[in-house]
Protein backbone atom coordinates (compact mmCIF):
# COMPACT_ATOMS: atom_id res chain seq x y z
CA UNK A 1 0.00 0.00 0.00
CA UNK A 2 1.36 3.22 -1.00
CA UNK A 3 1.28 6.64 1.19
CA UNK A 4 0.69 9.58 0.14
CA UNK A 5 4.05 12.00 0.12
CA UNK A 6 1.68 14.70 -0.05
CA UNK A 7 1.31 17.05 2.99
CA UNK A 8 -1.76 17.17 4.91
CA UNK A 9 -4.49 20.11 3.61
CA UNK A 10 -4.06 22.67 6.29
CA UNK A 11 -7.05 24.90 7.20
CA UNK A 12 -7.62 27.87 5.01
CA UNK A 13 -8.11 30.25 7.81
CA UNK A 14 -4.80 29.31 9.11
CA UNK A 15 -3.40 29.87 6.20
CA UNK A 16 -4.99 33.14 5.68
CA UNK A 17 -4.00 34.20 9.24
CA UNK A 18 -0.61 33.22 9.04
CA UNK A 19 -0.37 35.37 5.35
CA UNK A 20 -1.77 38.31 7.52
CA UNK A 21 0.76 38.63 10.21
CA UNK A 22 4.03 37.97 8.22
CA UNK A 23 2.61 40.50 5.84
CA UNK A 24 2.44 42.93 8.08
CA UNK A 25 5.38 42.16 9.78
CA UNK A 26 7.17 42.79 6.46
CA UNK A 27 5.40 45.80 5.94
CA UNK A 28 6.64 47.17 9.08
CA UNK A 29 10.35 46.31 8.79
CA UNK A 30 10.48 43.54 11.49
CA UNK A 31 13.05 40.90 11.03
CA UNK A 32 12.09 37.54 12.62
CA UNK A 33 14.38 37.82 15.39
CA UNK A 34 13.31 41.23 15.97
CA UNK A 35 10.00 40.15 16.49
CA UNK A 36 11.28 37.16 18.90
CA UNK A 37 12.96 39.99 20.80
CA UNK A 38 9.64 41.77 21.57
CA UNK A 39 7.69 39.02 21.97
CA UNK A 40 9.66 36.69 23.42
CA UNK A 41 8.90 33.75 21.54
CA UNK A 42 10.97 31.64 20.46
CA UNK A 43 11.79 31.88 16.42
CA UNK A 44 10.81 28.10 15.79
CA UNK A 45 7.42 28.88 16.85
CA UNK A 46 7.00 32.58 14.78
CA UNK A 47 8.44 30.50 11.56
CA UNK A 48 6.15 27.85 12.56
CA UNK A 49 3.13 30.59 12.55
CA UNK A 50 4.08 32.35 10.13
CA UNK A 51 3.98 28.89 7.78
CA UNK A 52 0.22 28.66 8.93
CA UNK A 53 1.55 25.55 11.30
CA UNK A 54 0.16 26.49 14.33
CA UNK A 55 -0.65 22.97 15.65
CA UNK A 56 3.36 23.16 15.90
CA UNK A 57 2.68 25.69 18.84
CA UNK A 58 1.62 22.78 21.40
CA UNK A 59 -1.85 23.21 22.58
CA UNK A 60 -3.75 25.34 20.98
CA UNK A 61 -4.07 27.97 23.66
CA UNK A 62 -0.78 28.30 23.00
CA UNK A 63 -0.87 28.75 18.99
CA UNK A 64 -3.38 31.83 20.27
CA UNK A 65 -1.39 33.51 23.31
CA UNK A 66 1.68 33.62 21.03
CA UNK A 67 -0.73 35.08 17.87
CA UNK A 68 -1.96 37.91 20.03
CA UNK A 69 1.23 38.46 21.17
CA UNK A 70 2.73 39.18 17.82
CA UNK A 71 -0.78 41.09 16.64
CA UNK A 72 -0.10 43.78 19.59
CA UNK A 73 3.67 43.89 18.54
CA UNK A 74 2.20 44.57 14.84
CA UNK A 75 -0.38 46.56 15.77
CA UNK A 76 -2.66 44.50 14.25
CA UNK A 77 -6.38 43.71 15.14
CA UNK A 78 -6.16 40.17 16.78
CA UNK A 79 -9.79 39.01 16.88
CA UNK A 80 -10.15 38.06 13.06
CA UNK A 81 -6.64 36.58 13.56
CA UNK A 82 -7.99 34.46 16.43
CA UNK A 83 -11.29 33.52 15.18
CA UNK A 84 -9.22 32.01 12.32
CA UNK A 85 -7.20 30.18 14.62
CA UNK A 86 -10.04 28.90 16.49
CA UNK A 87 -11.94 27.52 13.30
CA UNK A 88 -9.01 26.04 11.68
CA UNK A 89 -8.86 24.67 15.33
CA UNK A 90 -12.45 22.91 15.25
CA UNK A 91 -12.00 22.17 11.76
CA UNK A 92 -9.10 19.79 12.87
CA UNK A 93 -10.15 18.54 15.78
CA UNK A 94 -12.48 15.23 15.52
CA UNK A 95 -15.86 14.93 16.62
CA UNK A 96 -16.59 12.55 19.28
CA UNK A 97 -19.37 10.09 17.85
CA UNK A 98 -22.73 10.48 19.24
CA UNK A 99 -23.66 7.46 20.93
CA UNK A 100 -27.00 5.78 19.55
CA UNK A 101 -28.89 4.90 22.54
CA UNK A 102 -29.22 6.70 25.62
CA UNK A 103 -27.65 5.30 28.79
CA UNK A 104 -29.74 3.77 31.19
CA UNK A 105 -31.47 5.61 34.00
CA UNK A 106 -29.65 5.30 37.37
CA UNK A 107 -31.17 2.26 40.18
CA UNK A 108 -33.02 4.83 42.78
CA UNK A 109 -33.29 1.76 44.13
CA UNK A 110 -30.07 0.56 46.39
CA UNK A 111 -28.69 -2.93 45.11
CA UNK A 112 -30.15 -6.19 47.32
CA UNK A 113 -26.47 -7.29 48.16
CA UNK A 114 -25.25 -4.37 50.07
CA UNK A 115 -28.93 -4.40 51.23
CA UNK A 116 -29.10 -7.87 52.75
CA UNK A 117 -25.47 -7.45 53.80
CA UNK A 118 -26.16 -4.09 55.71
CA UNK A 119 -29.06 -5.72 57.60
CA UNK A 120 -27.53 -9.22 58.44
CA UNK A 121 -24.27 -7.23 60.00
CA UNK A 122 -26.86 -4.76 61.99
CA UNK A 123 -29.03 -7.54 62.86
CA UNK A 124 -25.25 -9.55 64.51
CA UNK A 125 -24.46 -6.31 66.10
CA UNK A 126 -28.03 -6.26 67.79
CA UNK A 127 -27.89 -9.85 69.04
CA UNK A 128 -24.43 -9.49 70.55
CA UNK A 129 -25.50 -6.44 72.53
CA UNK A 130 -28.66 -8.35 73.85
Amino acid sequence: MMHSTLPEPWPEAWIAAAATLRAKREAIGLSLDQLAACTRIGRTHLEAIEAGRFDRCGAPIYAIGFTRSIARVLDTAEAPILAAIRAGNAERTPHPPVPATPSPARRLVPDLGFATTGTLLLSLLGASRG
